[in-house]
């Protein structure tokens, strides 16, 4: 589970994104650091978290500007041999200079997943060599299906959302993702080129944490919050375990390709070791400039 908010098209940032990463608190995860998946160390260009029973990632970028987010479909469970995480991974790390059609056409080959979907923006010039970004969605509307891809309307490259529905059968009408595309519509029609850069990231993070009036007791429900309180649940029919919102992200991309990447952790470890709220949470902040090649497509 995962839900995120985006804007392509504010003319100070080239892309604006939060999300929320929800998990099982059990489950081994290593905070975002840049690395290579495993390939060679000196070439460490993705910026990620991992999570480290599958060894792929939820949401990750790299240094050539290509940022991907994945979340799960919600469905029953199924046994699939391939990681969702990896599809990601294998995007990260392919030849930059690719175009994101190039790239679609290799994800229908690339085997049988559970149910996902996968915003993928990958960088492009314009003559003024004002940052932009192609931007597609990738998804197999459920679990075993076929593989297919469409770009972004005009309006979802204005404000867009995505969680765990399935594309084009209600997924987007789903309560957290209508709140979370109105609310971040509406704070965006507030920003200037006067805006400080740390207010607009507080705003973004607080938009990650808007609740349910109501408690959530169960995995039918998760579509009514943005960021989800610890619930008992049970993975795959197995004992219940603890399940909740365990991060949030901000990724901010000037048009002149200034990125800054800010994870936050919702829930720590406690002096008695268990995963708790704090009012001081911890984070990790990452600034750097894109390498983005002239070699990318001109708009």
């Amino acid at each position: 589970m995962c839900v995120g908010f985006w804007s392509l098209e504010h003319p100070d940032y080239a892309l604006i994104l939060c999300t929320n990463r929800d998990e099982f608190l059990s489950r081994p995860t290593m905070a975002a650091e840049f690395h290579s998946f495993g390939h060679e160390a000196e070439k460490a260009s993705i910026l990620s978290g991992r999570d480290l029973r599958a060894g792929g990632t939820w949401l990750g970028m790299n240094l050539s500007g290509r940022v991907a987010l994945l979340t799960n479909i919600t469905e029953p469970p199924s046994e699939m041999n391939l990681s969702r995480g990896h599809l990601i991974s294998s995007y990260l790390l392919a030849d930059p200079t690719r175009s994101l059609s190039d790239e679609l056409r290799t994800f229908g080959q690339m085997g049988v997943f559970a149910g996902f979907n996968l915003l993928l923006l990958s960088p492009l010039l314009r003559e003024s060599h004002a940052l932009s970004f192609d931007a597609a969605l990738v998804t197999n509307h459920g679990a075993g299906g076929v593989i297919q891809s469409r770009p972004l309307s005009p309006g979802e490259r204005l404000v867009g959302g995505m969680t765990n529905g399935v594309d084009g059968q209600g997924g987007q009408e789903w309560p957290k993702v209508q709140h979370g595309i109105r609310s971040l519509n509406e704070y965006l029609a507030t920003v200037s080129s006067d805006t400080k850069e740390a207010e607009l990231t507080e705003r973004l993070f607080e938009l990650l944490t808007w609740r349910s009036p109501d408690p959530i007791r169960q995995r039918s429900e998760f579509k009514e919050t943005i960021l989800i309180d610890p619930v008992s649940i049970a993975p795959n029919g197995g004992p219940s375990q603890a399940y909740g919102t365990r991060l949030s992200t901000v990724i901010l991309i000037k048009r002149d390709g200034q990125a800054l990447f800010i994870e936050r952790d919702i829930l720590q470890t406690n002096e008695d070791g268990k995963l708790a709220r704090t009012d001081t949470p911890s984070e990790r902040v990452y600034r750097f400039q894109l390498s983005v090649d002239d070699q990318v497509n001109m708009h």
